[in-house]
């Protein structure tokens, strides 16, 4: 593992989430220095009986809403010290928002799922780079959503909020070429999470095809969890050290594989990122 050979300063936003606690135990096992962000205090809680803190190894748990710009502020300026010096910054927070219609939806709900899965990434983005110092190298990761790259009906606002996330993360890759920041996003693909599991309650508004795929995936939720930190590592190891502004999914792309060929025709073209393609012969 590429994260053994080094102690890292690790910032993780969303804690207390299912993909968020998983990583933060994986890489407490492996001695990081972690800074854990979250909302939810009986989560936190958990998190904190699992890790003691050692000699060689930080841990601090902060607690705060990531929808409140004035928490962000007051985070940022709290642990400066500790954000200049990161290496991986991740945010595993994420909404599903109301599954519907979209004539049927509340538009409240709708842009409460926005405010968490894509306002709050800007403010927070933007509130970060202010105090991460160019020269520091830097891989910023967050999550994509079902319905990115495909269709989902009746997941509007969970899908398209996700959508605009993935398209700021390939923006923002080309608006720093000067730093030594990077910035990517990960698609888990299913995780036996309790928002997913609320899924399986709302049967007449999700396909039964998606109900199959979700209770079949969640046999290999540990299996997919397992694949988020391995792409982790990859994309801190020197073969994916230069990958920066992809959509990359750590179920399904065989990243394991990749070789120096391979990565520079992903780093030369728009693999990995929202286009169309397709051709449409008219005559």
């Amino acid at each position: 593992m590429v994260t053994k050979k080094k102690k890292l300063n690790i910032i993780i936003f969303g804690s207390g989430s299912t993909v968020g606690s998983y990583l933060a135990e994986r890489f407490y096992l492996e001695k990081h220095n972690l800074l854990l962000c979250g909302r939810n205090k009986i989560k936190h809680e958990k998190l904190k009986k699992k890790m003691i803190e050692n000699q060689s190894q930080t841990i601090n748990f902060q607690r705060f809403d990531i929808t409140n710009n004035n928490k962000i502020l007051s985070f940022v300026k709290k642990n400066k010290k500790f954000i200049e010096k990161a290496d991986l910054i991740i945010n595993s927070t994420g909404e599903q928002g109301e599954v519907n219609n979209f004539y049927k939806i509340n538009l409240n709900k709708f842009k409460k799922t926005f405010d968490v899965n894509f306002f709050s990434n800007v403010f927070l983005l933007k509130s970060l780079n202010k105090v991460i110092k160019s020269k520091k190298k830097l891989l910023i990761l967050v999550f994509s959503g079902g319905g990115v790259t495909s269709r989902r009906d009746n997941f509007s606002s969970y899908s398209i909020s996700k959508l605009a996330l993935v398209k700021l993360v390939e923006i923002l890759s080309y608006e720093l070429p000067k730093t030594n920041t990077r910035i990517n996003a990960i698609a888990p693909g299913v995780i036996n999470s309790q928002m997913t599991r609320k899924l399986l309650k709302l049967k007449k508004k999700i396909s039964k095809k998606e109900i199959r795929t979700i209770k079949k995936e969640f046999k290999n939720s540990q299996y997919s969890m397992n694949k988020i930190f391995l792409l982790i590592n990859f994309l801190l190891s020197k073969n994916g050290q230069y990958i920066s502004g992809k959509l990359i999914s750590s179920r399904w792309d065989n990243f394991k594989y990749w070789n120096k060929s391979k990565i520079s025709k992903i780093l030369s073209s728009d693999i990995f990122t929202l286009r169309r393609k397709i051709k449409f012969n008219e005559k």
